[in-house]
């Protein structure tokens, strides 16, 4: 392909570049206009307030009459009057600052006209350049190559979100039955203390029953959380006994329903919860790790593939 085309590509690409830099600029340019809006508005309020105080010191009041007769009037006036200047002062720079940020706004609202169709003319250069390669044996095939490597990576990042989606609704409903045990054990201390009652037992049982439902719906979904580990079983090494897990927390949560739980029963139902919110996040914060591991090497993977295409054909 003549370098004609390659150098057609490469203005296009700079042009691509130029004008996502002045959609983030931009945006960051339209977040400093609304707080610099909101400043104003404060510092406008700030104003009043300073000239309110001048204008009591000015008129006829009581205030007046005060500052008059301990002498302190034209030294309390002039503080008040200095005060006003700097809030004026304030109020002007940052109006000036306003108008800044809206002149620069137009800059690059100007800017981003300019480059507005460089991404779909670097795009369908892109096209066919890469029509162009695959017309070769030899680039078809590195080509190939690349795209497969790029669908098993696209693959296996999905199979780890998956993965650390599930581990994250277990571990959600693990820390909620953790906060429900804990309120739970707290209203339980109550009655051991004798200030209870009714009330405090029926609150107590409540929180048990929240408890009890939150590991329940940690158990259903510590089955699809098995599921998508096992999935992953080819490409990271994690290792849960999920079946254990299964059977520990039907065990540890049998007949909290009954009205005589105890503070005792409780307590060991916390103990394994924690226990089982630990294990569990170990688990999700590797799959945390994976998951960005995995997304890097798939930028990687694009990127060699974006620039093999554009260094390539000419």
């Amino acid at each position: 392909m003549p370098d004609v085309f390659s150098d057609k590509l490469m203005k296009a690409k700079e042009r691509k570049l130029r004008f996502n830099k002045a959609e983030r600029r931009r945006e960051e340019l339209l977040k400093r206009q609304r707080e610099q809006e909101r400043l104003i508005v404060q510092l406008e309020m700030e104003l009043e307030a300073e000239q309110a105080d001048v204008d009591k010191l000015t008129g006829l009041s009581l205030t007046n009459l005060f500052h008059t007769i301990l002498r302190s009037k034209e030294e309390q006036l002039e503080m008040e009057r200095q005060q006003v200047l700097a809030a004026t002062l304030k109020l002007m720079e940052a109006k000036q600052a306003l108008a800044d940020i809206q002149d620069e706004i137009i800059r690059v609202g100007d800017e981003l006209a300019d480059c507005r169709e460089a991404e779909r003319e670097y795009e369908q250069l892109m096209k066919e350049r890469e029509t162009f390669l695959r017309s070769s044996a030899s680039s078809s095939a590195e080509l190939a190559e690349m795209d497969a490597r790029i669908a098993d990576q696209t693959i296996l990042l999905k199979e780890i979100n998956e993965a650390w989606s599930a581990g994250k609704g277990v571990l959600a409903n693990l820390v909620s039955a953790s906060s429900s045990l804990e309120k739970a054990e707290n209203w339980g201390k109550w009655d051991l203390w004798g200030g209870g009652g009714m009330i405090s037992t029926h609150v107590k049982h409540n929180h048990v029953d929240d408890a009890k439902r939150f590991i329940h719906s940690a158990n259903r979904q510590l089955l699809r959380f098995r599921d998508e580990l096992a999935d992953l079983k080819r490409s990271i090494h994690i290792e849960m006994d999920i079946g254990g897990m299964l059977k520990m927390a039907d065990y540890w949560f049998d007949g909290l329903i009954a009205d005589w739980v105890v503070q005792g029963r409780i307590k060991n139902a916390q103990e394994r919860t924690l226990e089982a919110i630990r294990r569990v996040g170990d688990v999700v914060g590797q799959l945390q790790a994976e998951h960005s591991a995995a997304e890097a090497a798939l930028q990687s993977m694009t990127a060699k593939r974006t620039a093999w295409i554009e260094g390539n054909g000419r």
